[in-house]
C-alpha cells in the first residue's frame, strides 16, 4: 500500500529498492566501493539535473517573454534563445554523465586511475552540498 499515484515514481522506489537488496555485493573491498560512489554520484549529480531541468523549463521552455533580451543578446528569435540557455542549464548534467561514462570504461584497464577519477568528482559535489548547508 501507498500514497504514491504516479507509476513511474513507484518504478523508481522499486528499482532503488532492488539495488539497496543487493547490497553488500560480491565484489572485492575495492570494486564495492568503486561501485558504491559511482551510484552516490549518479543519485547526486541527479539531484542536481533536477534543479537545472526544473529552472530551465520554468524559465526557457516556451517563455515568449524574453523576446528583447534575445535580440539584445543578438540572438536570431526567441525560440533560438530559449534553445541555447536551455541547453545551457543542463549542459553540466550531460558533462558529468561523460565523464562517469569515461571512468567506467577506464576501470578495466587503469583501475586506480578510475578510482581516483571518481574520488575526485565525487568530493566535489559532495563540498558543494557542504557547503549549501
Amino acid at each position: 500500500e501507498t500514497d504514491i499515484t504516479d507509476k513511474r515514481e513507484l518504478q523508481i522506489r522499486d528499482a532503488m529498492g532492488d539495488i539497496l537488496e543487493q547490497l553488500p555485493l560480491a565484489l572485492t573491498k575495492e570494486e564495492d566501493a568503486f561501485s558504491k560512489d559511482l551510484l552516490l554520484l549518479m543519485l547526486k549529480q541527479y539531484g542536481l539535473f533536477l534543479d537545472s531541468f526544473q529552472f530551465a523549463c520554468k524559465n526557457f521552455k516556451g517563455n515568449d517573454g524574453q523576446t528583447d533580451i534575445a535580440k539584445t543578446i543578438g540572438f536570431e528569435s526567441n525560440d533560438e534563445y530559449n534553445e541555447i540557455m536551455f541547453l545551457r542549464e543542463i549542459t553540466p548534467t550531460i558533462n558529468a554523465f561523460n565523464e562517469m561514462a569515461d571512468i567506467v570504461r577506464l576501470y578495466s584497464k587503469k583501475q586506480k586511475t578510475a578510482e581516483q577519477r571518481l574520488a575526485n568528482l565525487l568530493s566535489e559535489v559532495l563540498y558543494e552540498d557542504s557547503e549549501s548547508v
